[in-house]
């Protein structure tokens, strides 16, 4: 009974749909399928990650932490809330666009498309979510705050967790992903994680290693002065 249970979290933890807010000890959720996923090799000049041909600059990236910063600074009282410092605000900003545009990427392979009304659903429903556990109605500033989201991506967001949801539907025939069983979670993650090995994927070392598991990205491993220049090495290799 033991063995059969720890199964079935495993198969719980492999279809995470990255509900979690970042605030107090709660931890970001994610995926395990997705343990294709490679933070090594070279990278691009002037790009903290490549997706194949495509790639997410420095500047874009320096611009949306800059747009989280500035919400951020705007709630003095919700930084006590939230479990990030400002200087974990590019790996996380890079953590939501790598989410982003893989989730997408499969999406795209599998036919799924999402509708304004469902993202913004979505939305909704996160927000009620946090708004339970505060105990107060928020704005989408601060649902940004939360979830260490540039508030200009809050869209980006809803599209992305419906779009999760509509993956684990069209991957099994469920009628939604709180009917999935055990072993239609783990049918879920198994195709996902072949369509993720599609993906070439790679993360500039000066901004944090890559969470395969999670699909998040950690801080550095290295002391940034030796991960700035092994980012640069790289970055003149690419």
């Amino acid at each position: 009974m033991v063995r059969r249970n720890r199964r079935a979290l495993r198969a719980r933890k492999d279809i995470a749909v990255f509900r979690t807010a970042i605030r107090g000890t709660a931890a970001v959720g994610a995926l395990a399928a997705l343990v294709s996923l490679t933070a090594c090799g070279p990278v691009q000049m002037g790009a903290a990650a490549v997706f194949g041909t495509e790639r997410v600059s420095t500047s874009t990236l320096s611009n949306q932490v800059a747009s989280l910063d500035a919400v951020y600074k705007a709630y003095p009282s919700l930084q006590s809330e939230v479990q990030y410092k400002p200087a974990d605000m590019p790996r996380l900003v890079l953590m939501w666009l790598v989410r982003f545009r893989v989730v997408d990427a499969i999406a795209a392979r599998s036919g799924v498309q999402v509708t304004p009304a469902e993202a913004q659903r979505a939305i909704v429903q996160a927000a009620a979510q946090i708004e339970q556990q505060t105990g107060s109605a928020i704005t989408p500033a601060q649902f940004a705050v939360f979830n260490a989201l540039p508030p200009g991506l809050n869209a980006a967001y809803g599209r992305y967790q419906a779009t999760i949801e509509k993956l684990a539907v069209a991957y099994t025939g469920a009628a939604n992903t709180s009917s999935l069983t055990a072993a239609q979670q783990q049918q879920v993650a198994a195709r996902i994680s072949a369509e993720v090995k599609r993906l070439n994927i790679k993360i500039n070392p000066q901004f944090g290693q890559l969470d395969a598991a999670q699909l998040t990205i950690g801080a550095p491993q290295i002391p940034l002065s030796r991960s700035a220049a092994l980012g640069a090495a790289q970055l003149s290799s690419g």
